[in-house]
């Protein structure tokens, strides 16, 4: 039979609620049995932080033990940290873990039967999660898109003002008055963008003529 650890990690809200937080999930952790000498406490400071004392539990982890933590979010910060810490913990350790504000992922559950149907599910679900929230982000994203061009929100770099003379200037490329260079300089345009707008000009005129 394999060890048994605890994990905490202390999320900052506030000075006052900062030891109640770690209070809270000591003495849960207590009162699963977990020996004082294997629970293992760190400190969000900020995120994607290395957490040193998780560090050192995933070394001394082996296949078989067991690891109580209060919450999935001591694993991580989002979805995507979380779903790689527990394939971390369940696949590359072989430890399982259970979840202590959901009994229900335990992944000791329905071993013999069904063999790591716990662990395996609660990883589609996280994998699942991020990439549902990034296509419902995008969604969002593109909607918000129309509806301001709508209102005629524009986007992009503004469009540069065609100058007065264009016509003109662009009947005398066209007929070969000027060359592209002269034209580019009587608009006040570069030749690329002089260039641009007179292909422009054209597929309008050809549109125009069917």
């Amino acid at each position: 039979m394999g060890k048994t650890y605890g994990y905490a990690r202390l999320h900052p809200i506030g000075r006052g609620t900062e030891n109640s937080m770690s209070d809270s999930q000591i003495v849960t952790l207590r009162e699963m049995q977990v020996p004082e000498r294997d629970i293992f406490m760190d400190r969000q400071e900020v995120a994607g932080g290395s957490y040193p004392e998780y560090q050192k539990m995933l070394k001394r982890l082996k296949a078989g033990d067991l690891l109580y933590i209060k919450s999935l979010d001591v694993l991580g910060t989002d979805y995507g940290e979380i779903g790689r810490q527990w394939r971390k913990l369940t696949k590359e350790k072989k430890t399982d873990v259970v979840v202590l504000d959901m009994p229900q992922l335990d992944t000791r559950r329905a071993k013999t039967q069904f063999g790591n149907l716990v662990a395996d599910l609660v990883q589609c679900m996280l994998e699942y999660v991020p990439d549902t929230e990034r296509l419902v982000r995008r969604k969002r994203q593109l909607d918000g898109i129309v509806k301001a061009k709508q209102r005629g929100v524009q986007f992009g770099r503004p469009e540069f003002p065609m100058p007065e003379n264009f016509d003109q200037v662009y009947r005398m490329w066209r007929q070969k008055d000027v060359n592209g260079e002269k034209a580019a300089r009587l608009c006040h345009m570069s030749k690329s963008l002089f260039y641009r707008k007179a292909r422009q000009r054209k597929e309008m005129e050809m549109q125009g003529t069917h």
